[in-house]
């Protein structure tokens, strides 16, 4: 087949036509542009009457529903009703067997019942070890008082007339404080007089190390138990297994902790503490209290006592130091943490017991229906164990429905209960009521794009129609119901927020939203150009939104401005569509 060879001059000469007639239509649209302005449709401002709704979806529900559920185990005996059952009030429903019920009553109610002897005697525990700890207060405020002094006073080598709680009566009396010293350790030799001074530049021991060793010796304390009858036990066999040892003149750090050790040993094999309430195994607490103990300066202590020449002012500090560590034993006994923790137990399990209480009340005459309607579910058979996801016996009056719907965050404001609200299935239009209003919002996100977008475009109850957007339950009910409408099925709610009659109106195509509010572009006619204005809106339509400054009846708009537009005031050529 021959091929036909086009000229290239046939095919320019087309394509300049085009070009020549391009360019002529450019030129006099741009002087007709430059002499009339932007081609500009205008609208005249006037009033009109604006029907507010809000418009949702929802799924239609019975007016009045209960549902009875078991929320416990036990034994169905009889089943009296099926699913389309119509039922009376005061009809039986179901009846069970509660013996599993009762037996497991009974035994929460003797767990609350030692649940609320361990709070009370807690708190007992508290408040007394409260009255210990203030009396403590007082004692410790005397001795630091009594330390200021005697630190004050100038030192004497005699013995004073009255000695310090901590201080042992000597066989002999003497003027010299140093002529007898306390009985020592086996392992120590006694002597009359001191070889050696005191370690401290004050001619005395460290008080503070002895302070700190019996502030650990609590802190310890609290490791090994939180429990304070524990904790309260243990302080009275270590302190008296120390006394013991002081009163038998024994001052070896290391024999008094071993003694201690094995006081607290014997004492949880007699059961007087209680291995169940520590925290840690027997053998480490006990190792732990030794080692506490083993660093306690004994000997330095007797060594102080006589080799001091003030032995009031160090008998003073050792009280002192005993004395603020027994505030701190109680301090910890008095806190109310565990009391407040047993608290919340106890009330835990009075919570349960109720619960069980109530339901063994409502199943104890079997379920019964509370008023008529229709059995909607059953999920419970005769002589078989319920559960607590059993959904049990749905009982729901059908002569009376309701809509239930998502309000979103931006119409919860514009709703309120006793609104009228049309509602419209696949088979009708129904009147009805806003019932109810939920107090809190569930499900999702606290906001949804879609909301923001509806809002500025006059489209209410985006969000209801997303999985995302958080919603606040409302309830609309259908008085007056027939055969078409149908529980489950889902069903258009407008609800009538507000009538605005004889308002400023501007149509919806007519304005520019923007993040900074909502525009117009107001017409001058003397000038012929219009001017970009701001404009506060209220209420809206489908089709038009109220005007509430910025516009007036009268006035002329720009009808439909367009998108591009890249001045605020410029001159227009007013066409008619």
């Amino acid at each position: 087949m021959a091929t036909v060879k086009k000229s290239k001059k046939k095919v320019i000469v087309p394509i300049c036509i085009v070009l020549v007639i391009a360019i002529i239509v450019g030129v006099v649209f741009g002087i007709s542009k430059a002499n009339g302005g932007e081609q500009v449709s205008l609208y005249t401002i006037a009033t009109d009457d604006i029907y507010e709704t809000v418009s949702l979806t929802g799924e239609v529900t019975s007016g009045t529903k209960k549902e009875y559920k078991v929320g416990t185990v036990a034994t169905v005996k009889e089943v009296f009703v099926k699913v389309g059952d119509k039922v009376n009030k005061d009809d039986v429903l179901a009846t069970f067997n509660l013996d599993s019920l009762n037996s497991e009553i009974a035994s929460l109610r003797e767990s609350y019942n030692e649940s609320l002897s361990g709070y009370n005697d807690a708190v007992k525990a508290q408040k007394a070890a409260q009255v210990k700890a203030d009396a403590l207060s007082s004692k410790i405020a005397d001795t630091e008082e009594l330390v200021a002094e005697l630190e004050n006073a100038p030192e004497t080598t005699t013995t004073p007339t009255t000695k310090a709680p901590t201080t042992r009566a000597t066989t002999e009396p003497t003027t010299k404080a140093t002529t007898k010293a306390p009985t020592k350790a086996p392992t120590s030799e006694p002597t009359t007089e001191p070889t050696t001074e005191p370690t401290t530049s004050s001619g005395r021991p460290d008080i503070g190390t002895i302070s700190d060793a019996l502030a650990e010796l609590n802190k310890t304390l609290v490791q090994i138990s939180d429990n304070l009858d524990t904790i309260a036990e243990m302080t009275k066999v270590i302190t008296e297994a120390i006394t013991m040892c002081i009163e038998n003149g024994v001052f070896d750090s290391d024999v008094i902790a071993q003694a201690v050790a094995d006081a607290m040993a014997q004492a949880m094999r007699d059961g007087i503490i209680e291995a169940a309430t520590l925290l840690v195994e027997s053998d480490l607490a006990v190792r732990m209290v030794q080692t506490a103990v083993e660093s306690i300066d004994f000997e330095g202590i007797a060594s102080v006592l006589i080799n001091s020449n003030n032995v009031s002012l160090t008998a003073a500090e050792l009280q002192l130091a005993s004395l603020q560590a027994q505030h701190a034993i109680y301090s910890v006994q008095a806190d109310t943490t565990l009391v407040n923790a047993q608290k919340k137990s106890l009330n835990a399990t009075k919570k349960a017991l109720d619960v069980l209480e109530q339901q063994k009340k409502e199943m104890e005459n079997g379920w019964v229906a509370a008023f008529d309607g229709t059995i909607t579910q059953v999920d419970v058979y005769a002589d078989s164990q319920t559960n607590m996801l059993s959904t049990g016996i749905t009982l729901e009056n059908l002569d009376s429905m309701a809509v239930t719907v998502s309000l979103s965050e931006y119409d919860l404001h514009k709703v309120k209960v006793g609104m009228p609200a049309k509602i419209t299935t696949a088979y009708g239009i129904y009147d009805g009521e806003v019932a109810t209003i939920a107090p809190t919002a569930t499900g999702g996100s606290s906001t949804s794009i879609l909301d923001s977008v509806g809002s500025m475009a006059g489209i209410s109850g985006l969000s209801s129609l997303t999985a995302s957007g958080a919603g606040v339950e409302c309830v609309v009910t259908i008085p007056k119901t027939d055969e078409n409408i149908t529980v489950g099925f889902d069903a258009d709610v407008e609800i009538e927020t507000g009538e605005y009659l004889g308002v400023v109106a501007v149509p919806i195509e007519s304005l520019k939203l923007e993040k900074t509010g909502s525009y117009v572009y107001l017409y001058n006619e003397e000038e012929g150009t219009v001017t970009k204005t701001l404009i506060e809106t209220g209420a809206v339509s489908d089709s038009v939104y109220e005007v509430k400054s910025g516009l007036k009846a009268g006035d002329k708009i720009v009808s439909a401005p367009a998108g591009d537009y890249t001045e605020d005031t410029f001159k227009v050529k007013v066409v008619t569509k």
